[in-house]
């Protein structure tokens, strides 16, 4: 490893993994990339995987095209697939409530030029063989929505950044960022040697913070426990490529998985995590497994309306992981104040995957002075004041914007 770089990005996720990217398409000098880990093994290889284009909020359509279009770009630039499964969504509205959400996604998907259609009973039916019709009053269809899977979507950036000339470096741990006179000096190895940069990224996804307090700074964030389990494999049933789902009324998603059905739930009072207590890997890391039986007692009457036999569907795998949610539900991107020359991309709120390439982009725009391609003032890292990550309290208000959460 060399001792000086213009640009140094701490996470192999897929945030940093795609600002990576992002900084090397616009020629951002020397760059390099640290992962404690192996590059997209930890949160990255444990997300639902939904690329969903319709959103209500502003600029994050934006967002998700530019994650889809560097899908497109990587794979001509690495001259193989990263495996886009196109299956379409279809988001079901069974209140008041929903259809108003279902609405606001037509209108939003409308104005954006993302294909849609309300469809049938019957169509629902032909295209979700395992859904009980019946309890669907409205059925939208997006056709071109798409899945990925996250960790080869994580390594096609890293791969596709390290072509452009990043320096990759998994499996080696930042032990502190270095600073001087309030500007950014470089980073800390956990060997005690020093790697000097003007510019520093935060992209550390659940262990970001335990980097910034030794700064005297709280991202507004803190990991929530999101999770989703895996049925059987039934292929009549649950045939490969069937549209994923998103079902408001039930706090529920459902994707294809080879065969089997994965099942998100989302219960009524998530959990959040301190940062103090997570382990250097996710696998070592007790996320109260102990309580999904519970969480599944609580959600799945409310899915028992559309999968009516889901007391006795036989699951075959349970998958839980840390997702970074801020109390706003909106992403962390941009300058961290007071010092010059830190950056963070982080508080991804369940949807890293799907927006992954347009946060890398934001994030490399402001990181060289480009004019954003969205407006990034709703992302900055300082909208909330100063916070203190680590309190019982805060954690609180970001697990409340995961219970809360409305769509995919």
């Amino acid at each position: 490893m060399e001792k000086n770089y213009d640009i140094i990005i701490i996470g192999g996720g897929l945030l940093g993994c795609a600002t990576a990217y992002q900084l090397a398409k616009r020629n951002a000098g020397k760059i390099l990339l640290l992962d404690g880990n192996e590059i997209a093994s930890q949160a990255s290889s444990r997300a639902a995987c939904l690329l969903t284009r319709a959103r209500t909020k502003p600029g994050l359509m934006e967002i998700v095209q530019e994650t889809y279009d560097c899908i497109e770009e990587i794979e001509h630039l690495l001259g193989e697939s990263l495996e886009l499964q196109q299956c379409g969504s279809i988001t079901i509205a069974s209140s008041e409530a929903s259809l108003k959400e279902v609405e606001a996604l037509v209108n939003a998907a409308t104005r954006f030029g993302i294909p849609n259609e309300r469809i049938t009973r019957e169509r629902t039916q032909e295209l979700l063989p395992w859904i009980d019709a019946e309890a669907v009053d409205v059925a939208l269809y997006m056709p071109t929505d798409a899945f990925i899977d996250s960790a080869l979507l994580c390594s096609g950036y890293a791969k596709a950044a390290a072509k452009l000339g990043v320096e990759l470096r998994p499996n080696c741990k930042v032990k502190e960022i270095v600073t001087a006179d309030r500007k950014i000096a470089g980073i800390k190895l956990c060997n005690d040697e020093i790697v000097s940069a003007p510019v520093v990224v935060n992209a550390a996804g659940a262990w970001a913070n335990l980097l910034m307090r030794p700064l005297g700074v709280g991202l507004p964030f803190t990991p929530v426990r999101s999770h989703f389990w895996i049925t059987e494999i039934d292929k009549k049933r649950f045939p490969a490529g069937h549209p994923f789902t998103v079902i408001p009324d039930a706090r529920a998603f459902t994707r294809s998985d080879v065969g089997a059905l994965i099942i998100g739930l989302r219960e009524s009072h998530c959990q959040a995590f301190n940062p103090d207590t997570l382990t250097e890997k996710l696998e070592d890391f007790d996320f109260n497994k102990a309580a999904k039986w519970t969480v599944l007692d609580e959600c799945a009457p409310l899915l028992k309306r559309y999968l009516h036999d889901i007391d006795d569907l036989p699951i075959a795998h349970y998958m839980s992981g840390p997702s970074c949610y801020v109390p706003d539900a909106l992403f962390i991107i941009g300058a961290v104040k007071p010092y010059e020359g830190l950056y963070t991309v982080t508080g991804c709120c369940g949807g890293g995957v799907a927006a992954g390439g347009g946060m890398g982009r934001l994030a490399a725009e402001l990181i060289l002075g480009e004019q954003p391609f969205v407006d990034p003032i709703r992302f900055a890292p300082e909208r909330f004041g100063e916070v203190n990550p680590f309190s019982p309290e805060f954690q609180q208000r970001c697990a409340d914007a995961r219970s809360n959460k409305k769509g995919g």
